[in-house]
């Protein structure tokens, strides 16, 4: 556990600089909190953006996986090989969505570690969580002591509801369905008595990944219509309008039957 802390103490001592440094501009712990998480974010952006093309490019081969998972459907063996060829040959990476997560979790844990054990440069600025036996008040934001569980777990709830419409947003495969959905009930449990500091950062990284998908949506929606409609045309040429609605209308109707 001790290498642990070690290993995690640059990135603490990075995130309470950062901390202090808005703390400076914004002396309101809790959107310090907020804007630190949104940095985080920002600082990961390449990654997140090759996070976004991969999802992109999953999503658009679906409808391919699912053929393949019905052709070989008592063979796994050889769904595996072929599913493991189809990724290759599309020069697709299944484990390319995981990557930023990964690299989340270091910068997680240092600050559940800076909340829980702020170190000197915490408290020179905000003074000790406990001034006596009263809470300090540059710790409090809204109802919430950050350094405490929510006494409401209001954000426990806003955690695992975030985290539901994140997986129902990224999850396209009926098999994983289950099990995804099963991990914000799991992460509510875990988190039930997390620091609200740490709740605040997970809340505002679920609502950014909410946006950031259904930008992902967006744009394979709107890749998939422009190949429908070409390949529709039969060539490309431009459809006319009546055609192009007619298209349209054929898509909403498919997804209302699903």
């Amino acid at each position: 556990m001790s290498q642990i802390l070690e290993f995690l103490r640059p990135i603490q001592n990075v995130l309470e600089h950062l901390m202090v440094f808005l703390h400076n501009y914004i002396p309101i712990y809790g959107i310090d909190i907020i804007l630190l998480t949104i940095i985080v974010r920002l600082v990961l952006t390449p990654l997140t953006i090759t996070q976004t093309k991969s999802m992109a490019r999953m999503q658009k081969l679906q409808p391919q996986l699912k053929e393949l998972q019905k052709k070989y459907k008592d063979d796994k063996q050889a769904l595996q090989q072929e599913t493991m060829a189809f990724y290759k040959k599309n020069n697709v990476n299944p484990l390319a969505g995981c990557l930023p997560l990964l690299l989340q979790m270091p910068v997680f844990f240092a600050l559940f570690q800076v909340l829980r054990n702020p170190s000197p440069i915490i408290t020179d600025v905000l003074g000790p969580k406990m001034i006596g036996e009263i809470v300090n008040p540059k710790f409090n934001f809204l109802w919430l002591n950050l350094n405490e569980k929510d006494p409401y777990f209001i954000l426990v709830i806003l955690m695992v509801a975030t985290m539901f419409l994140s997986t129902k947003m990224t999850t396209s495969d009926p098999k994983q369905t289950k099990i995804m959905y099963a991990l914000p009930v799991v992460f509510g449990v875990i988190s039930w008595n997390f620091p609200s500091g740490i709740l605040i950062y997970w809340v505002t990284t679920n609502i950014w990944s909410i946006g950031q998908q259904w930008i992902v949506n967006k744009f394979v929606t709107r890749t998939r219509l422009r190949e429908e409609l070409k390949g529709d045309a039969g060539q490309k040429e431009e459809l006319s309008v009546e055609e192009k609605r007619e298209i349209r209308s054929k898509r909403k109707k498919k997804k209302k039957r699903k």
